[in-house]
């Protein structure tokens, strides 16, 4: 028997659990959920909860554990019991974080998935497909049809799954695609198929001008969330922020049409390979320069079903994009929170986001998460003191290192007090997530990623979390 087939019953065997880890005095103690598992986090839902279930899941940055180098995992987590169980989508696929599943539930009680490798397989030069599977039962998670795959075009990435009701159960899949642009496919029939849709956007257009190509290849980066049955609203950059000064701008899908925040039609969404709308044609949320260089983290909508945003600035890329100097630039980052009120764009600087994970990505942070629950309640992944900027310095290990924090606000996200989650660990703490939970009565499911991240190819990381007392 080889070391995965052991090591995958042994873990059958143990029935393994969320395990309790240490926490200083008075901090939430979180729970070990599945050894071994990373995410990116321009793919939605990476985490869903369906009845008693939390579903989640993870791309496998080592062979360590359970799992190998590049497993695609879906991990179920009992939230009566807290036992977990994980499911391999695809083995040894790619040891990268952008690959991670996206999740749907379906009206029917199964859940689909769609993934795929960062930027075209590498096994089969030029071809670029999406993946998807379904679950075979309602209500059962681990079990999962065949793999399907459809080719997709150049720089396939990033997955984001909804379904309108209101167009007959129409799933729409926004991916990274054609001409690294934001795409979209479409299936009629609950995931068993998708087809070509469209492009949503194309960067730039210069008024009157063809379609051009962008710096660093033109691409957007793009955050959705959905309203209702009709709605999809969406936020997007101009560009990668290495290669760019971004603004952040804002826009919705309805009606086979995009708007603008006001409710103003933009264009008709593209049914074709080519797009006239750029992302600067959308309602500008934030406007960027060289010493304001944004970056989205995470869209959830309000009571009203109004959006909020929070995002990273960073503050001390001055010389502009193109021109960096690894030892200075990103050192200084910020997280903003945007508020649509019906009539603007509210935009607050609300707290210090500490440094870059590593030189190259120079804008990379341990990002926020809105709690769509209660949006009056941030969570974010700092390695300085949200409030001050001083270095977060563990009094267990005096190294540095990043730390959740739990904000709340009292006005409408003009301001937060925070409060530590986690405190003087003895390793980093990223990338949470708040999963949407219809039934939540109060109660709130945290996960993040705790462990080293070198690049987001080389990485070992655990999923922990905090879940609610049954």
């Amino acid at each position: 028997m080889n070391r995965r087939a052991s090591l995958a019953l042994l873990c059958l065997a143990s029935g393994f659990s969320g395990t309790l880890l240490a926490a200083p005095a008075g901090l939430p103690v979180p729970q070990l959920l599945k050894i071994n598992g990373g995410w990116c986090w321009f793919q939605d839902e990476r985490a869903l909860v369906i009845g008693d279930t939390l579903l989640f899941g993870s791309v496998a940055g080592s062979t360590r554990g359970p799992s190998a180098a590049g497993d695609i995992d879906a991990t179920t987590v009992d939230l009566r019991s807290g036992r977990t169980h994980t499911t391999t989508l695809h083995p040894e696929f790619q040891s990268d974080d952008h690959d991670v599943p996206a999740f749907l539930a379906l009206p029917d009680g199964r859940v689909l998935t769609t993934y795929q490798t960062h930027g075209g397989d590498k096994s089969i030069p030029g071809l670029n497909l999406m993946r998807w599977r379904r679950t075979l039962r309602p209500g059962e998670f681990t079990e999962w049809s065949p793999e399907q795959t459809l080719p997709v075009g150049a720089g396939v990435s990033y997955s984001n799954l909804f379904r309108l009701g209101a167009e007959g159960g129409r799933i729409y899949n926004f991916h990274r695609g054609l001409g690294y642009n934001p795409n979209y496919l479409i299936s009629n029939d609950n995931g068993a198929t998708f087809s070509y849709g469209g492009r949503l956007l194309s960067w730039p257009r210069p008024v009157g001008e063809p379609l051009a190509t962008g710096i660093d290849g033109g691409r957007p980066y793009l955050k959705y969330v959905q309203a209702g049955d009709d709605t999809i609203h969406l936020i997007a950059t101009d560009d990668h922020p290495r290669a760019y000064d971004n603004s952040i701008y804002h826009a919705f899908i309805r009606a086979g049409k995009l708007h603008h925040s006001d409710g103003r039609i933009i264009a008709p969404l593209s049914t074709t390979t080519e797009s006239r709308v750029a992302p600067r044609d959308l309602t500008t949320v934030f406007q960027g320069d060289a010493q304001h260089v944004a970056w989205m983290c995470d869209v959830h909508l309000d009571q009203a079903g109004r959006p909020r945003i929070v995002f990273s600035v960073q503050r001390d890329g001055t010389q502009g994009r193109g021109v960096r100097d690894i030892k200075i630039d990103g050192q200084d980052h910020r997280f903003y929170h945007a508020r649509w009120n019906g009539t603007k764009w509210l935009v607050h600087e609300i707290a210090h986001a500490g440094s870059r994970l590593y030189p190259g990505e120079d804008d990379y942070t341990g990002l926020a998460a809105i709690d769509p629950q209660n949006p009056a309640v941030v969570y974010i992944s700092t390695n300085a003191n949200p409030a001050t900027g001083a270095a977060l310095i563990s009094n267990t290990d005096q190294k540095r290192h990043w730390e959740i924090y739990r904000g709340l606000s009292s006005d409408d996200g003009a301001s937060f007090t925070w409060t530590p989650v986690t405190q003087d660990s003895t390793t980093d703490n990223l990338r949470p997530i708040v999963p949407i939970w219809k039934e939540a009565r109060g109660r709130t499911i945290l996960l993040w990623l705790r462990g080293t991240y070198r690049r987001y190819t080389d990485y070992d990381l655990d999923v922990v979390g905090l879940l609610p007392s049954t």
